[in-house]
């Protein structure tokens, strides 16, 4: 079984919503939360058409990509902190579950190493995890499906018999590509997209139930 980190495991995405909106505030503009669900959240690469929905509204006002950005690491420093990015409802509990099912369980996340470390030691995650994979460990983020199948095979698992947890619709394209069964557990920033690719969509993880590794994920008792 294998999970996301950013937005499934810990509320990182709505930090990252306030600080795309407080840089959009500085130059008098609103961030439209529909366009940042869709193009920017779980899409490391979303941010330049971020740039440029700011600069078509301020027109020259707005410096270069290169400025925002830095502006922006910025603000991610004000909002990124362990008051803000939080652990998500029902995290412990499926953890746990999953376990005393017997299941094998990875992280498949698009950030950087360190991030990703940062928030499982912060929250005493690492223990439930038998391997971690990051954004330093592929050469392509999602969503191409090169994180989950490189978590399939740390685990020694067929991709096709693996369950994966996501929150933004480039995870669960991820997932897809990878050939695994998906549970979608959008946030409360996500919810309105159609995450009707998923397998099933869930509330948040405590709806998520195991019967056992030998009856999962085949007749999805999930």
């Amino acid at each position: 079984m294998i999970f996301d980190l950013d937005g499934t495991l810990v509320d990182s995405v709505r930090p990252d919503f306030l600080a795309c909106g407080a840089l959009f505030a500085e130059y008098g503009q609103r961030l439209p939360r529909e366009f940042w669900a869709r193009e920017v959240c779980g899409r490391p690469e979303g941010y330049p058409a971020l740039f440029a929905l700011l600069r078509r509204a301020c027109g020259a006002a707005a410096p270069d990509d290169a400025a925002l950005r830095r502006r922006l690491g910025r603000l991610w420093e004000v909002h990124m902190t362990p008051d803000l990015v939080r652990l998500l409802p029902g995290v412990p509990g499926a953890l746990e579950r999953a376990r005393a099912a017997g299941l094998r369980l990875a992280v498949a996340s698009s950030s950087d190493g360190d991030w990703v470390r940062r928030w499982l030691r912060h929250y005493g995650l690492g223990r439930h995890f038998d391997a971690v994979v990051t954004g330093d460990d592929v050469t392509r983020r999602k969503p191409d499906p090169e994180a989950y199948l490189t978590a399939a095979a740390a685990l020694g698992a067929d991709p096709g018999r693996c369950l994966a947890v996501e929150d933004s619709l480039t995870g669960v394209a991820a997932a897809r590509a990878a050939g695994m069964t998906v549970v979608a557990v959008p946030t409360a920033l996500t919810r309105g997209l159609d995450h009707g690719a998923a397998d099933r969509i869930l509330p948040d993880l405590s709806a998520l139930h195991f019967t056992g590794p030998a009856t999962f994920p085949r007749d999805k008792t999930f």
